[in-house]
């Protein structure tokens, strides 16, 4: 019986071990995943340390890098990892990218209505935020700040970003207008690359 029961133990013991390691896999951004990191990771002159700064944090708690409310962000949300990546240079101008990978694809969904949810809640006034439906993965849309005189709205937008969700996987870019003369092409470019690479990483498109 007690061999029985040490053998029992130990099946158990290894299935739950081969049950972590998955999730422990599934949850992982690999290193030099997103788009721009390999270029944000890289080794700078003390010339160019002047000109342009990139930082990279895989905080849960970071906001997303579209927040309209601007309010505290939770991260009981089903969030199980974040890689954010940000670039300022002293143009000045600036640009970012964003994965967020959830325990599900219906937490994904959830995070994904709650930011277009609160675009609609807090627009902005001089700077007012537009967003439309685009095709990016599962879902996705644009959104542009607009600078606004006398009610008539400018053109191009002063800001742009482009979030889209693929499966279990939340990812936004960002770009301002002085980084690039079409930031909304830009961002909406890099998130349907992502669309089709965040496939890569296990359990994300099942």
């Amino acid at each position: 019986m007690i061999r029985k029961a040490m053998v029992a133990a130990l099946v158990v013991g290894s299935v739950l071990a081969g049950t972590g390691v998955a999730d422990a896999e599934a949850s992982r951004i690999p290193k030099n995943f997103l788009l721009s990191e390999k270029e944000a990771r890289a080794p700078r002159d003390e010339a160019d340390s002047i000109e342009y700064w990139w930082k990279i944090s895989d905080k849960l708690s970071n906001r997303p890098l579209l927040a309209p409310c601007r309010g505290a962000r939770t991260v009981r949300d089903g969030r199980v990892a974040m890689r954010t990546i940000t670039h300022l240079t002293s143009a000045p101008s600036s640009d970012g990218e964003q994965l967020v990978l959830y325990r599900s694809a219906k937490a994904a969904r959830a995070a994904f209505l709650g930011l277009r949810a609160e675009v609609k809640r807090c627009p902005g006034k001089d700077l007012r935020l537009i967003a439309r439906t685009v095709r990016i993965g599962d879902e996705g849309m644009f959104v542009g700040r607009y600078d606004y005189d006398k009610g008539k709205r400018d053109r191009e937008p002063v800001h742009s970003w482009a979030v889209g969700r693929r499966g279990a996987a939340l990812f936004v870019y960002s770009a301002d207008q002085a980084y690039t003369t079409n930031p909304g092409k830009l961002v909406t470019g890099r998130a349907k690359r992502m669309a089709k690479k965040v496939c890569e990483l296990r359990n994300v498109c099942r």
